[in-house]
């Protein structure tokens, strides 16, 4: 797998770098993860989503249709976003287990970083610690390669998020690495570790899961 650090990026040129790197991906390249952070935006995936515009006018925030999966989520500075860009078919994925591999990089991260307990809910695709949602996942699939992918909130505001439901859940409560932590965790660091721990498990043998258990809701 090759890793591509894009460093901080606006939503449009990063969905650029996505659609190049799937064209390279699906003429048989090597699958690719490209990191990055974003500027403050706000994403809808084919569902749509709820946003409060006029909150999010006054954060100088945007608003982006896209295709991936899922409802409305926010982007920006101090959150980790990761975009495999891989070939499910070459490596032998189906589309859960897929899923469920993007969940347990960001488990890794955050035990890593110091923060234990996280869990992975099928239901409401993404990483939690008691409740409280730290990572998200949303993706778009065409002939079978990937594109968009996770985010893990690591030293970010919460104030985007106050303005959308996120994932469609009103009583949702989303957290981050630092809070968790309670303690300050640098953006560089998280970073840092995301990249480490996502080509280990994303470039693991394919159809192979990277571990034998992947710590769920309610296990």
């Amino acid at each position: 797998m090759i890793l591509r650090h894009l460093g901080r990026l606006g939503y449009a040129p990063a969905l650029a770098s996505q659609r190049e790197a799937r064209a390279r991906v699906a003429a048989g390249g090597e699958d690719e993860l490209l990191l990055l952070e974003h500027d403050p935006v706000v994403t809808l995936g084919r569902r749509g989503g709820v946003v409060d515009r006029a909150a999010l006018e006054r954060l100088a925030t945007p608003v982006v249709e896209t295709r991936r999966g899922g409802l409305a989520t926010w982007h920006g500075p101090g959150q980790v976003v990761g975009y495999p860009i891989v070939d499910l078919e070459r490596a032998r994925l189906g589309v859960p287990a897929f899923v469920r591999r993007l969940g347990e990089v960001m488990i890794g991260a955050c035990a890593a970083l110091g923060v234990g307990e996280v869990v992975y809910d099928d239901d409401r695709p993404g990483v939690y610690r008691d409740g409280r949602k730290l990572g998200s996942i949303g993706l778009h699939i065409r002939r079978g390669v990937t594109t968009h992918g996770f985010a893990l909130n690591i030293c970010n505001t919460l104030d985007g998020f106050a303005a959308i439901t996120p994932c469609g859940f009103a009583d949702l409560v989303v957290s981050t690495v630092s809070r968790e932590r309670g303690a300050s965790v640098p953006f560089e660091d998280g970073l840092e570790v995301v990249a480490r721990i996502a080509t280990e498990r994303l470039s693991s043998a394919p159809g192979r899961p990277a571990s034998p258990r992947i710590p769920t809701r309610g296990s």
